[in-house]
């Protein structure tokens, strides 16, 4: 990850944690496009502008951050020259603005009604509603692993090892064998995939639904701190260690609080929303003409 970029997510994250105390000199530029800039409190207002779903899908992702940051430069280059044209009075905006007006309006109004207080859930609430699903969350059982990887894509159709590859698996798997140097040391010096060397070999903790067929096949006789056989995949050769091994757990209400209540808030959201819509729809039923409604198609070209 470009450090800019890794810099831009950790201010976004800190700067958007409610509550959380900073200094002036903190809404740095995070950006700038000629003689134009955007701030980090010009990006916090257009993040609290998005829905919640896109806004913490941008929060998850750095690149996507940065991909927004670059947006909004590039609007408020356009915004210039439309303003030096006077484009802001021109009946198409007028227009077009109208219809933003009231559907933001309307959309507001409905979250208004529909979002639940913030003393929801309580303490009996969430308690209830986590021995009612307390089986649901069952996590599998997981494991903690570091890898040296040797890269060696096969051809389509073709089951021959690349020799250079070859030579070196061969010399990393003699250096283990060896003891020439630890596991960690190969991973940094000798593994072909930059993210996991940056950490040693560590790939980190993986659920074991989400760990590839091929390796899933061998950790059932691994022990913590055993290092496997190099395992043939189609990119290449993994040699597995095991550095810790989670067995098959349910998380306490403490360890699940913040996503449970997360989920209890959203789902009482949609029950708010489609319960207010319903009772306005009662009273004010939809009926569609479908054969006007035809003269919004398309001419037919038969």
């Amino acid at each position: 990850m470009p450090f800019r970029v890794f810099l831009l997510a950790t201010v976004l994250f800190f700067a958007s944690i409610p509550g959380l105390s900073i200094a002036e000199e903190a809404d740095e530029v995070l950006g700038k496009a000629g003689a134009f800039e955007v701030k980090l409190s010009e990006v916090r207002r257009s993040l609290d502008a998005l829905g919640e779903v896109e806004r913490a899908a941008l929060l998850r992702e750095p690149a996507a951050l940065n991909q927004f940051v670059r947006a909004l430069l590039v609007q408020q280059v356009v915004l210039s020259e439309a303003k030096k044209a006077g484009w802001e009075k021109s009946a198409v905006v007028a227009e077009r603005m109208s219809a933003l007006r009231d559907g933001v309006i309307a959309s507001t109004f409905i979250e208004s009604v529909s979002t639940p207080s913030q003393a929801y859930p309580s303490e009996s609430e969430l308690a209830e509603a986590y021995a009612a699903n307390r089986d649901t969350f069952l996590q599998p059982k997981a494991w903690r692993l570091s890898q040296i990887f040797i890269s060696a894509p096969r051809e389509p159709g073709s089951s021959e090892d690349p020799p250079e590859a070859l030579a070196r698996l061969k010399s990393v798997t003699a250096d283990l064998e060896a003891g020439k140097a630890d596991f960690e040391t190969l991973a940094e010096s000798k593994s072909e995939e930059p993210a996991s060397a940056a950490r040693r070999g560590e790939i980190g903790w993986l659920p074991e639904p989400q760990i590839h067929p091929a390796i899933r096949a061998i950790l059932p006789g691994m022990e913590l701190g055993t290092v496997s056989e190099p395992v043939r995949m189609d990119d290449g050769w993994h040699i597995i260690k095991v550095l810790d091994i989670r067995e098959p757990r349910i998380p306490t209400l403490e360890q699940i609080r913040e996503p449970l209540v997360k989920q209890m808030r959203e789902e009482r959201t949609r029950a708010g929303t489609e319960s207010f819509l319903g009772g306005l729809l009662d009273e004010n039923p939809i009926a569609i003409n479908e054969l006007v409604i035809s003269r919004l198609m398309p001419a037919s070209t038969n």
